[in-house]
């Protein structure tokens, strides 16, 4: 399924952001934005934190991936916890 483009941020009401080039550390970015400045987050990584926290702003997402957030492992972290998941038999 395509994600469609937001017009508008559904956090601030403002332009949609890029959050690539953007610091809108306060908003809400979309499951699909796996970009964030100079990060860039796998994008089953992002999936599954999207999965249990969906209403996490760009700041708590880039948290997580470096490790800064005690209730979901850091990217490196939670690869090596799921593997299994992602190795073909």
């Amino acid at each position: 399924m395509a994600m469609i483009k937001q017009d508008k941020c559904s956090t601030c009401g403002k332009k949609a952001h890029d959050f690539e080039k953007e610091e809108a550390m306060d908003c809400v970015p979309p499951e699909d934005v796996l970009k964030f400045g100079k990060y860039e987050i796998d994008k089953e990584y992002r999936k599954a934190l999207y999965r249990l926290y969906p209403f996490y702003t760009a700041e708590e997402v880039v948290g997580s991936y470096l490790g800064h957030n005690p209730n979901f492992s850091s990217q490196d972290s939670w690869f090596e916890q799921h593997k299994e998941d992602f190795t073909e038999e």
